[in-house]
């Protein structure tokens, strides 16, 4: 059984190719990749219809690959003068069918993948530079975190990183003795956020990653965590955990101008036979 990973399609950002493209692309890499399912870890839209329909499109498209989601923090995104609502849209993104945050999704008798959005905490940024009164605001002179215009909660962050943890932990609750491939946005861990000091991500770190969830991968049998958000390509190995960021991210961001070479590299690939 072959499982891909991939994350922050943001085809709404390609100058170069068209949604379709996309697709297209998606489905010769899956095909030729022989997988049984591809997950896709969100951001990709920003906008909820766009994305509810690109993820139908392509589950026709790439039959009889299944393809599952989850939502990142763009896909909730509406107009900055429209009025939010943003927990409205969470529950359409809940009951679609093919969302993980549905319910979990299980392989077979040894592996099953959790997915949720998660949500960042504030764990990780440069405290004798911002108060948490900045961060929760996420405006800091001229930078503004686009969330804070585009979506709302109202909720504090961190009440919702924790509401988000308790979904996650009632997922893991109903899969028994498997193994588990955790599948979030948010980041799950620090080895994946910017590096401080850095210009823009002293600030922006807080708004990148949790670590509401490191009791929960510690008290379960989890495998991966596997999380885009960040658009970073990397993985590593810790703790008996193999921690991975698969973002296609922004074309702006690419290392060539070849989208099938880019999915290519982003495409991170379980084989549940090796």
């Amino acid at each position: 059984m072959k499982i891909g990973f991939i994350s922050d399609l943001h085809i709404d950002y390609l100058k170069s190719y068209l949604p379709e493209d996309m697709m297209r692309t998606l489905a010769t890499v899956s095909s030729e990749g022989e997988l049984d399912y591809l997950i896709i870890g969100g951001d990709i839209s920003n906008h909820i219809q766009t994305t509810i329909n690109f993820i139908e499109t392509l589950d026709k498209e790439l039959a009889p690959t299944k393809v599952y989601f989850i939502p990142g923090n763009h896909d909730y995104w509406q107009d900055r003068n429209e009025e939010k609502q943003t927990w409205e849209l969470h529950k359409i993104f809940e009951s679609h069918p093919q969302s993980l945050m549905k319910e979990p999704l299980i392989i077979n008798d040894n592996l099953a993948i959790v997915g949720h959005l998660a949500w960042y905490n504030h764990a990780y940024y440069q405290r004798d530079k911002f108060t948490p009164e900045q961060i929760e605001a996420g405006r800091y002179k001229i930078a503004t975190w686009q969330d804070k215009q585009r979506m709302s909660w109202e909720l504090l962050d961190s009440k919702v990183s924790k509401i988000f943890k308790d979904d996650i932990i009632n997922h893991m609750n109903q899969v028994g003795n498997r193994k588990i491939a955790l599948v979030t946005h948010m980041v799950t861990t620090p080895d994946f956020i910017i590096p401080m000091p850095h210009r823009a991500f002293d600030f922006f770190n807080a708004f990148i990653a949790t670590n509401d969830l490191d009791d929960v991968i510690n008290a379960y049998p989890v495998s991966h965590s596997i999380m885009g958000h960040v658009h970073i390509r990397h993985s590593i190995y810790k703790d008996n955990v193999t921690w991975v960021t698969n973002s296609l991210a922004y074309e702006k961001e690419w290392r060539s101008k070849s989208i099938k070479q880019e999915i290519d590299h982003a495409l991170y690939v379980l084989d549940t036979d090796k």
